[in-house]
């Protein structure tokens, strides 16, 4: 198991832990001198009970690696006892923010990769391979439509496409995309490997938990901002949003491990989509002050807000979907397809559940309780 210390990552191994039988070896990186257990322990805890570590430690085993590095970091000793171990590599290790250094979502992201393919094709193991919905383009700026509403030159992008004539830029989709070219060519030539494309995944659907490293996600960041001015785009209560809670996707991937497959990509997401027109009612219900304004306004307001580095802040969160001419792109040239993934999940007794209202109040409640939000307790219903 690689990347078990991230959000997805840990409820990945608790999904494993708790619903099947096995253990589980995760590699796990040394950072700034803090032991491999410890860092583990506390991210479960964050998660999970306080307990949960102790709980199922007879499983876990842990390895220290970087993916990074020639045979991901791991001493030969360990190499041998792994590969007698496992079966199957799972890997959710990667840089995820839409921002930052090239070379980092480089080295991580693609070359980190390429290490991966290397140790699963020397040991001849399966590989299950987290990707993300956007390799696609979907939500990049350069993949938009000039207006709100749909056009004939819409691309539709199924789980049998890669390079759909795409113009990627955001160098977190640019660095995914190459992993998957590295992972379809070693399929090629032999590897068993799934690749796996997650969606926009979002706070847990059984309480509504959310990421430690809250700051780094782009979708809570843009509605963050939103609240910040108090304001948004009129035209976006016309269009749906898609939210992929954690916990499910964990238990679609989990799914997918306990089924050998000859197929070789899945869409993981939750394919019922949120009306922001009901996240909207929903917000306003419990306090939030939000306005809903012209496409035009709303660029008046971001123009003037940019102005000073105080207010900029503000709108953190909106920067990546700005254009030159100040005005934010939210409509997708790009329409994605999962009907084959969703009855192949239905055919091993899972389905995606609708996200109602309950499950947008559990989703601020955690907001609002870590401060990432703040929200009128007088006003939530």
């Amino acid at each position: 198991m690689l990347g078990s210390t991230g959000f997805l990552g840990a409820h990945i191994l608790f999904e494993f832990l708790t619903k099947e039988k096995g253990d589980a070896y995760c590699l796990v990186r040394e950072r700034n001198g803090e032991k491999l257990k410890t860092r583990l322990q506390q991210t479960l805890s964050f998660y999970f009970d306080d307990d949960f570590f102790e709980k199922y430690q007879s499983r876990i085993h842990l390895v220290k690696g970087d993916i990074t590095q020639k045979n991901i970091g791991m001493s030969a000793a360990d190499a041998r006892k792994i590969s007698k171990n496992i079966s199957t590599v799972i890997n959710s290790a990667a840089l995820v923010k839409h921002y930052g250094l090239k070379a980092d979502f480089n080295s991580i992201n693609v070359i980190g990769v390429e290490n991966i393919i290397a140790f699963c094709q020397k040991h001849n193991k399966r590989l299950m391979h987290i990707s993300t919905i956007s390799v696609s383009g979907f939500g990049d700026k350069e993949e938009s439509l000039s207006t709100w509403d749909e056009q004939e030159s819409s691309k539709t992008f199924s789980e049998n496409d890669l390079y759909i004539g795409q113009n990627l830029k955001n160098i977190y989709g640019i660095t995914k995309y190459k992993a998957e070219v590295l992972v379809l060519k070693a399929i090629a030539t032999g590897l068993d490997a799934q690749i796996l494309r997650l969606g926009n995944i979002t706070n847990r659907y059984s309480d509504g938990v959310f990421q430690k490293n809250i700051d780094d996600n782009a979708f809570a960041k843009r509605i963050q901002s939103f609240i910040n001015i108090g304001a948004f785009p009129k035209e976006m209560l016309s269009h749906e949003v898609e939210l992929t809670p954690v916990d499910l996707a964990a238990r679609a991937i989990i799914k997918i491990l306990k089924h050998s497959s000859s197929y070789n990509v899945f869409h993981i997401y939750n394919n019922n989509l949120l009306p922001l027109s009901k996240l909207y009612k929903t917000l306003t219900k419990r306090g939030v002050e939000l306005v809903p304004v012209k496409s035009n306004l709303m660029t008046v307001i971001i123009k003037g807000l940019l102005v000073d580095e105080d207010t900029k802040n503000l709108i953190h969160g909106l920067v990546q979907d700005i254009n030159k001419d100040k005005t934010l792109v939210y409509n997708s040239n790009i329409r994605l397809n999962s009907k084959f993934t969703n009855k192949y999940l239905l055919r091993a007794g899972f389905k995606w559940p609708k996200c109602r209202k309950s499950y947008i109040n559990k989703c601020f409640n955690y907001f609002e309780k870590v401060g990432f939000i703040k929200i009128k307790s007088d006003s939530k219903k």
